[in-house]
């Protein structure tokens, strides 16, 4: 049984359930059929004998047989007198009527082989005692009820067959959708090919629900792959550069014809590209952590407003030296439960990112203010929006800078994705990425606005309370 596939098992309890329910079905029907026969038979049986009994006369003490009618409705009338001895008609029955004249009782018994049912009836007529016997033949009923009962007994097994093939077309029509299931799932399992999807047809069943729930697995899935896959190749191009600037300088260094000077500025390019790669690498297992659902932040109560003004404060030197005014709008005193370290890295990336991609006497804008709801839009579709009913910290930072493509808009959350691929060597490429995650693990979103040619706004939402 273990060994047997699914649709020959449901085949095989369908059939034993079919054919138990037709057993016990057919033998219901002819014991109810037999019954309803044998009742049926006694009604005319005593019937007839109670009209007989009407139809008897006496004259002078013998019994007047001119107008009696000996034969109805299959049933044989007899006449006998108390003591047994039969009057009319005078035909041999075969039995002794002296030891089975019974008043009232409807018997079943054998005469010469065939079965035949009696009926004894006591009556008086005419002050005269006599008994009046009715005798109707079984045969004919029996035999009725035999080839009943072998036309059902020689039909049970077509019909079970007929009822198994119907079961097994039924139940493999049902299956076709788990075929198609196996057979995804094994193309997928010794291929690469992650887009092969389950056919899910017009059906409202659990199969259907099966073959969707199994498709939205796939297509996650395939996003997985298709992000490690992204991720992996990012990483070695991202790498490959600072590693490559790395070993030129230390050979460069190495070199007998190098002089003190040249190998300090190689050693300082050696640093700020070992610098770089430290700081991708820890954002990138930050973020690992934080998709692998390692990360706890450390919440507390920070002032959200101090962290902004001192972040602010820290960066205008850095904004200053590229010829960038930065002007800051905080509301006070906004308090908030967070992890102060990831939000001083969120608030300084967005700086960071304002800074490099703006231009010379340009304009940088930072501000903080609470709101009772917001629209919160979707990074994958700014069109989509939807009100938020809990007050959120709204840090904005706004630029005058190069801005951003429309289409480009949606991939700048991407890790290592660039809007300007000529300013490749500057960052790691994970500065909005880190913004959208620490957004997402305070339990707020972020979203961007952008004119091509005249500057972005950041904009960071951030629950004070989640």
């Amino acid at each position: 049984m273990r060994h047997l596939s699914i649709k020959a098992r449901v085949t095989l309890w369908y059939t034993t359930f079919m054919l138990i329910f037709m057993a016990v079905t057919v033998f219901c029907l002819l014991l109810l059929s037999d019954r309803v026969s044998q009742r049926r038979t006694r009604e005319i049986l005593s019937n007839v004998v109670s009209d007989a009994v009407r139809d008897v006369h006496f004259r002078y003490g013998e019994l007047d047989t001119e107008d009696m009618d000996f034969y109805r409705d299959g049933v044989s009338i007899f006449i006998y007198d108390t003591s047994g001895y039969l009057l009319a008609p005078q035909i041999n029955l075969g039995l002794q009527a002296d030891s089975v004249l019974q008043d009232q009782v409807i018997r079943r018994v054998q005469v010469g082989g065939t079965p035949q049912m009696i009926y004894d009836l006591y009556a008086v007529q005419d002050n005269t005692a006599f008994w009046v016997r009715g005798v109707i033949s079984m045969a004919e009923a029996d035999l009725a009820f035999a080839s009943i009962r072998y036309l059902v007994l020689l039909g049970m097994p077509l019909f079970i067959l007929l009822a198994a093939l119907g079961g097994f077309a039924v139940t493999r029509r049902a299956f076709v959708p788990v075929i198609q299931i196996v057979e995804a799932a094994e193309q997928i399992n010794t291929g690469t090919d992650l887009s092969l999807r389950i056919p899910e047809g017009q059906r409202k069943d659990e199969l259907s629900r099966l073959s969707r729930a199994i498709n939205q697995m796939l297509s996650r899935l395939q996003e997985s792959f298709d992000r490690e896959r992204r991720f992996t190749s990012d990483v070695s191009h991202e790498l490959r550069t600072p590693l490559a600037v790395i070993r030129s300088q230390c050979e460069y260094a190495l070199s007998p014809n190098s002089d003190c000077a040249q190998r300090e500025e190689a050693l300082g390019s050696i640093l700020r590209h070992t610098r770089r790669m430290t700081d991708m690498i820890s954002q990138l297992l930050l973020l690992s952590r934080g998709e692998n659902g390692t990360f706890h932040p450390n919440l507390a109560q920070v002032n959200l407003s101090r962290l902004i003004a001192m972040a602010a404060m820290d960066l205008e030197p850095a904004a200053e030296s590229a010829g960038l005014t930065m002007e800051a709008e905080i509301q006070p005193d906004v308090s908030l439960s967070c992890d102060e370290t990831l939000i001083i890295r969120l608030i300084t990336n967005l700086l960071v990112n304002a800074i490099r991609y703006n231009k010379p006497g340009g304009k940088i804008q930072v501000s903080l203010k609470i709101e009772e709801g917001s629209d919160r839009t979707s990074p994958e579709n700014s069109s989509q929006k939807q009100k938020t009913a809990i007050p959120v910290a709204v840090i904005q930072v706004s630029d005058t800078g190069i801005g951003i493509p429309k289409e480009k808009l949606p991939k700048i959350w991407d890790r290592f994705y660039r809007a300007d691929p000529s300013r490749s060597s500057e960052g790691t490429g994970l500065g909005l990425s880190m913004v959208s995650w620490i957004a997402q693990v305070h339990g707020g979103w972020v979203q961007a606005e952008s004119i091509e040619g005249h500057g972005s706004v950041f904009t960071a939402f951030l629950p004070l309370s989640h």
